[in-house]
This record gives C-alpha cells, structure tokens and sequence, in this order.
C-alpha cells in the first residue's frame, strides 16, 4: 500500500485526505474509555477554535506488532471493521491508515514534517500522554509541539480501581476471565461478529444446540470458559450462553471456536452472520467424566446465565 490512505468514516469509502485536519495520533485499539475522552476532547477543540477543519484520526493500517513480532500473533481487542465504527461513534469524521512497514524507520523529525503536517495536513494534534513516535519511538508529545508549533492537547492518563486504562490492561483482564471489569475499561462489551458454521451437532446432542463461529485472526482471545452473552441476530438481540475453548470433554482434537446457546431463538443461523458480546464469566473450562456429567453442568450454567439476565435485563440496539 502507499504510506497512507485516507476513508471517510461517514461512507467508509477512500477519500482525499481532508485540507484541514485536527489530528487524533496512537493505535486506539479497542477504542476503550482513555480513547474515547481524547478523540471528544478534541472534537472540543476542533468545534470552538477550529471550525472548518475536519477531525481525523491517524493510526496503523496493521497492528506494529505483526511486523515487529511476526511469529506472535496479534491480540486485538476489536477487529478493523469494529474499530472504524467505534471511532465513527466517537465523533472522528476521517481515518488516515499510515503502513507501519513503510515508515518503521522514519525519524521523528520526519515523521512529524512529512506525514503529519505535509500529507495529514494537521492543524492540531491531539495524543495520549504516552505516544511516542518516529524510528525507536524517540518521538515525544513535548518535541512534536516543538518542533511544529502546532497546538497539541495532551491527554493525561485515565485511572481505574488504581490502574492507568489502557489496551494491554484490558486484554490481561481478558486472558483471566475478568469480563466485566474489561467491558468497564473499554466502555462496551468485548464482542465479534463472524459467519455461524456446520459443526459436528455437538450442542444439540447434549440438548442446547449451538451456533459455532471461529474468532476473528488476530482477535484477543479471552480466558477458556463459559460467559454469559448476548448474541445479535437480524437487529435483534437475544441473551445466550457462549462457550470459548476446544471442548476436551466431547472432542480432544477439536480446534478453538466460540459455542453460543441462545436463549429464545428458534431457526437456522448457518451460514448467517451473528454478533456475540461477552456480558458475564459463568465458569472456567473443565473436563467431564462423562457427557452425563457435562449435561448436568450446562444446565447449571444456564440456571445461573438466566439469574444474570434477570438482574441485567438486555436491551434492544
């Protein structure tokens, strides 16, 4: 791709970079609570000291770490559809895709002249008090202001239970289960949207038949286990009970996939599209003795998704 290509998060469709830019810089993956109050503070100050400039959003088009860790996948908290959405919603009217292979090695000083005031045509800049830019991330908030006399609004770090929010916080607290706590940090639920697909009728020989999707490449996966969930079907929304694991009890040689049970729905999902949104951990994935064994804990499980529903009644979208 060239270094960068420009969508109007209005279409998402290619568009010329805008002549006037308040720029928003980092990865914003998730676009979690600390993403959210930069890009509204910046909306602020695009609205009353820069009217006819348009809010954009600089990020990579690929996560660096697929080019700096090859052999490690990405953990992504949201996929790139979800997050040109999430951005939408917060406001920013443009998204500038930068290729990280192709500037990996630009000086700061470059980056700052070339990209963000020749080509994203910056007015202001907006970043995290953390960013850091430029060959070997030598490039700070304080020098960028410097060296481009530009106005800069720095968002200090956002605080939680005593902790910085931030993405590497929240895929933690995913990789322990600790769903609510993540969804607090993100400001909405963990959640993928992929094709239901034929699977070996596992749920429905154990009596709650299931949907089966495989997680996005690169999606965070959360902690092995059960969750309480609710799952969007043609705009509607239905509570259901999600299982993500290998389900060593029924099938060892079984890949990684996400199970749901939705309570309510009656009807083929094959081959359709459906979102799950990760609302409650229920249960650590276990190994059975038996199906018996596995039968009686499902319905447990959904005993206890049912009472969550109860005291969290969902909501339509």
């Amino acid at each position: 791709m060239s270094l960068l290509s420009c969508l109007s998060l209005s279409t998402l469709s290619p568009a010329e970079i805008p002549e006037r830019t308040v720029l928003c810089l980092g990865n914003f993956d998730g676009v979690h609570i600390a993403h959210r109050a930069l890009i509204r503070r910046a909306r602020a100050f695009r609205d009353a000291s820069l009217p006819q400039a348009s809010l954009a959003v600089l990020c990579f088009a690929e996560p660096p770490s697929a080019i700096l860790s090859p052999n490690t996948p990405p953990s992504l908290l949201c996929t790139q559809e979800d997050k040109l959405a999430r951005l939408r919603e917060c406001g920013a009217e443009y998204v500038i895709l930068a290729d990280f292979a192709s500037l990996r090695d630009t000086s700061w000083q470059d980056f700052a002249e070339q990209i963000l005031l020749e080509e994203c045509h910056a007015a202001a800049l907006a970043c995290g008090f953390n960013y850091r830019c430029g060959r070997n991330a030598l490039g700070t908030p304080e020098l960028l202001r410097e060296r481009l006399s530009l106005p800069l609004l720095l968002e200090e770090k956002i605080c939680m239970d005593g902790e910085t929010v931030s993405s590497t916080r929240i895929r933690r607290l995913l990789s322990l289960g600790q769903i609510e706590k993540a969804n607090a940090l993100l400001g909405t639920p963990f959640t993928f949207a992929a094709e239901v697909l034929h699977g070996k009728a596992l749920g429905r020989s154990l009596g709650l038949p299931t949907a089966n999707q495989d997680l996005p490449k690169g999606l965070c996966i959360p902690r092995h286990g059960v969750y309480a969930s609710s799952v969007t079907v043609d705009g509607k929304v239905y509570a259901a009970l999600s299982n993500v694991g290998v389900h060593p009890t029924v099938d060892r040689n079984a890949a990684l996939n996400c199970e749901t049970y939705i309570l309510g729905f009656d009807g083929d999902l094959y081959e359709k599209t459906i979102r799950v949104s990760f609302l409650h951990w229920v249960r650590p994935e276990m190994t059975f003795a038996s199906k018996e064994a596995l039968m009686e804990q499902m319905q447990t499980d959904l005993a206890l998704a049912k009472t969550f529903f109860a005291e969290h009644p969902l909501t339509q979208e």
